[in-house]
């Protein structure tokens, strides 16, 4: 489970599984308030990805959850707990 994950290209293919929009542009600085999608959209794609990486990521974590960057450090934290 030591790959590296393209967490920028993970969201892109959640966000269009979910919502049928191409995110482009993204960088890990990418605050995901500017994404123009609800927060409702925003848990769909995490659930999304989480499913996809088969990991779980904590209720507390997902709160603080503003940029990719902050999403790459969830899936690492799921991943070392897996």
């Amino acid at each position: 489970m030591s790959e590296e994950i393209d967490v920028i290209k993970l969201f892109q293919e959640a966000a269009f599984e979910v919502s049928g929009r191409k995110l482009e542009g993204l960088t890990l600085d990418t605050p995901l308030a500017e994404l123009a999608l609800d927060s409702v959209i925003v848990l769909e794609v995490v659930s999304h990805v989480e499913q996809t990486l088969s990991v779980r990521f904590e209720d507390e974590d997902l709160a603080r959850l503003t940029t990719m960057s902050d999403l790459k450090a969830l899936i690492t934290k799921a991943r070392r707990a897996a």
